[in-house]
């Protein structure tokens, strides 16, 4: 199957490239950037030297006819991809969002975005792409709202407790932290070295984007419309995300019994795994998996979820090849059998 990736050069569009030339059924057709349209991606990242990708190319609709591209992958930021959407409105092939602009209708879009949303009717056509929870709609769509990676790690730990009405949807508190490749490519004041290295620093506290996308989410699966607390943190590493997320829980089980339950839930997924040992971030960097485990406090009763994840990865651009599997009907897991970069 034929993909063009618009955004090439970004850090997910890299990302993307990585998975996809690996991948036994998937061919990168074309790579299109507005910004650096005719440079090569040699020149632009010295270590493709050895690759073969045409130059970078700008957007356009008649060029993904041209190539005969099957699938496209949105690496572009929230507030941009709109306006190549609009454009795809009417082709025929697959589309996968990697940004914002698809997840949250216009009146949230706009509040938490701060940003111009996307037409409602074509935000409706595209369906929230977390396999795990949302896989039939994914199976039956042609555009993927790609989630967002704070989103993802909280809704793969959450979800099952609030599905099966074991937790008081009322009382969940997150504090998830985040590698800096979660910010983006742009450089910014928070993210430059001096700033970033050897320093934790707290953004966007019960501001973040993804607040809504995660309510929203947990509302359509679990009926649970309870606002959550949620805070953020940037971590100095590249990758990986660490979301803790307290609960009140409805019955009493212990430690290994919630560990043994959680287990049943996900036996059946393949990118899910639930830990014995503490949850780390290495565990999954340069990975599709997602580590969960579970801890009971004895002492308030309360019970503690810990998620993580290769931001880059489950995610983001791991995630959308996942989507992109389930989409032409391949085998899942793909092109996603890394084990994780440990060392």
């Amino acid at each position: 199957m034929k993909c063009t990736i618009i955004g090439a050069t970004g850090y997910t569009g890299i990302e993307l490239i990585r998975l996809l030339e690996s991948h036994p059924s998937f061919e990168i057709i074309c790579l299109m950037s507005d910004s650096m349209a005719g440079e090569s991606m040699h020149d632009v990242f010295p270590f493709m030297n050895k690759k073969t990708y045409s130059s970078l190319s700008s957007f356009s609709v008649d060029h993904l006819m041209e190539t005969e591209t099957d699938m496209v992958f949105l690496a572009t930021p929230s507030g941009i991809s709109k306006h190549y959407l609009e454009q795809l409105q009417n082709w025929s092939g697959y589309v996968i969002d990697l940004s914002g602009d698809l997840r949250l209708p216009a009146e949230a879009y706009a509040t938490w975005y701060d940003k111009e949303p996307i037409d409602a009717q074509l935000q409706q056509r595209a369906t929230y792409g977390l396999p795990e929870w949302n896989r039939q709609a994914v199976t039956a769509s042609k555009w993927i709202a790609n989630p967002g990676c704070y989103a993802t790690a909280v809704l793969l730990g959450l979800t099952p407790f609030l599905k099966e009405k074991k937790i008081d949807p009322s009382q969940i508190i997150i504090q998830a932290s985040s590698g800096l490749t979660g910010a983006g490519k742009t450089l910014t004041a928070q993210t430059h070295h001096v700033h970033s290295s050897e320093n934790v620093r707290l953004y966007k506290v019960n501001q973040h984007q993804h607040i809504p996308e995660i309510e929203q989410a947990l509302f359509e699966w679990t009926g649970s419309s309870h606002p959550i607390t949620f805070s953020t943190q940037l971590l100095p590493i590249n990758r990986g995300i660490m979301a803790i997320m307290t609960i009140q829980p409805l019955i009493d089980l212990s430690e290994t019994e919630w560990r043994s339950w959680l287990t049943d839930q996900y036996a059946t997924e393949p990118f899910v795994r639930i830990q014995q040992a503490d949850p780390e971030i290495k565990s999954v960097v340069g990975s599709n998996h997602c580590d969960l485990t579970v801890y009971k406090d004895d002492r308030t009763g309360r019970v503690t979820i810990v998620s993580v994840i290769d931001n880059m990865q489950k995610g983001a651009a791991g995630q959308a090849v996942q989507n992109a599997n389930i989409l032409a009907g391949f085998d899942e897991t793909s092109g996603l059998t890394q084990q994780p970069i440990y060392i």
